[in-house]
């Protein structure tokens, strides 16, 4: 190689043009610009979507049976489950909210906002401990809010799209671990875990009336909409578009098969009949061994009924909360006029929520009633007493403390 070409070589090397302070500067503004904006400020459309979660469920606990009427009683039943799925969803954008909305913290402030909602768990468990201790006929869902609230952690630095992938996998795997495990596995081996604080997870992950196997589906769903922009119209009118796609793929899945192939009419239960067999069994304490388990009916995978745990209710009832909850934000700038009272009363929904069980706990002969007093009673109060308590304060007597328990918890000072 000539001189001359070595030349040529380190003028490459060293006389390319180097970047100005000017051109640095673009670059950085370039950068920033990229950037997606935090949007801040009260989401309206998501207190008025919290009043409909909990008013749902005031309505599943003391709301009038309709017997006779199908058009009634349809309307009546579309609060039942359902409602409980909305407010897992709403704990999920929640969460969201606390780790950084649409931009996700990181470091310190991450670590902070993590604090904070392991203090908020911890106010949870104590209402929920308290609650319960009322003796009330109502599963109180509290104490598995909390749970998720910690499950969920893990997932707080993850983008929407990788929320709502494994939101699609707990909807899908949670409901078939949950039923093999609760109508076959266990009562095989002659196991029923509960009624043992040392079976906490197992019953709120698995065992309980909400399974977090299956509601972390909801939670994680709720964290990949907080992720996206909540102030955007079109990603509300998205919410509710996908809402209905998911409750016509879930609930029409499941009215075909249950009408078409699956016979709705079966036998004893698995979960009774493995009942049977794991008390049958105790009765001469096998220990742990095989005892055997009638594997679970079919038609307890395909039904989209409430309660039921399936992947075709998570998936139909997920979508209906995604559409009520794109709805509420459409509508959201009425939180402030015409709809202030549903959004007061949604923006204090843990003391609320709490309320109507110390009211139930006084008045027992609400569950199950064949009037519509108890319902109107519990709805009325909140929409007058929140706008007033919203007057004077910032927050209402249960969100208080939750609120100094999680600055506490993260070290935050006042």
């Amino acid at each position: 190689m000539s001189d001359s070409h070595h030349e040529e070589l380190e003028r490459g090397r060293f006389d390319s043009p180097i970047a100005t302070t000017p051109d640095l500067a673009a670059a950085t503004s370039t950068l920033i610009t990229a950037t997606p904006a935090r949007y801040s400020g009260r989401i309206g459309g998501i207190d008025i979507a919290r009043a409909l979660a909990i008013f749902g469920m005031f309505y599943a606990h003391v709301g009038k049976e309709w017997w006779g009427d199908p058009v009634a009683e349809f309307l009546a039943g579309i609060p039942d489950g359902r409602s409980s799925i909305l407010f897992a969803l709403l704990a999920g954008v929640s969460l969201s909210i606390i780790t950084g909305r649409n931009v996700p913290f990181i470091g310190e402030e991450m670590r902070a906002a993590r604090l904070r909602v392991v203090g908020r768990s911890c106010v949870l468990l104590i209402i929920a401990a308290i609650l319960g201790a009322l003796g009330t006929a109502v599963a109180i869902i509290l104490a598995y809010y909390a749970a998720w609230f910690v499950a969920a952690l893990p997932f707080s630095r993850w983008s929407a799209r990788k929320l709502f992938i494994a939101a699609a996998v707990f909807a899908v795997a949670g409901p078939l671990v949950t039923n093999l495990t609760v109508n076959w596995f266990l009562p095989g081996l002659s196991i029923w875990p509960g009624g043992d604080p040392n079976t906490f997870l197992f019953e709120v992950f698995i065992t309980g009336t909400y399974p977090g196997l299956v509601y972390m589906a909801f939670v994680l769903a709720g964290m990949g909409i907080g992720r996206l922009e909540l102030t955007s119209t079109a990603n509300h009118v998205r919410f509710v578009a996908s809402g209905i796609v998911l409750m016509m793929c879930g609930y029409g899945a499941s009215w075909l098969l249950t009408n078409t192939i699956v016979d709705d009419v079966v036998g004893p239960s698995s979960s009774a009949q493995g009942m049977e067999t794991a008390a049958q069994a105790s009765s001469w304490n096998p220990g742990l061994t095989w005892v055997g388990s009638p594997f679970p009916d079919l038609y307890s995978f395909v039904t989209a009924e409430p309660h039921t745990g399936t992947v075709f209710e998570a998936v139909g009832s997920g979508g209906f909360a995604i559409a009520v909850l794109g709805v509420c934000l459409l509508v959201g700038n009425l939180a402030g006029t015409v709809l202030y009272p549903l959004a007061a009363a949604g923006s204090m929904s843990l003391t609320v929520y709490s309320a109507h069980i110390v009211a139930i706990a006084f008045n027992p002969e609400w569950i199950f009633s064949e009037s519509s007093a108890p319902i109107l009673w519990l709805v009325g109060t909140s929409l007058v007493v929140c706008p007033l308590l919203k007057l004077r304060f910032r927050r209402g007597p249960l969100e208080w403390i939750m609120w100094r328990a999680s600055q506490a918890a993260a070290h935050v000072p006042e």
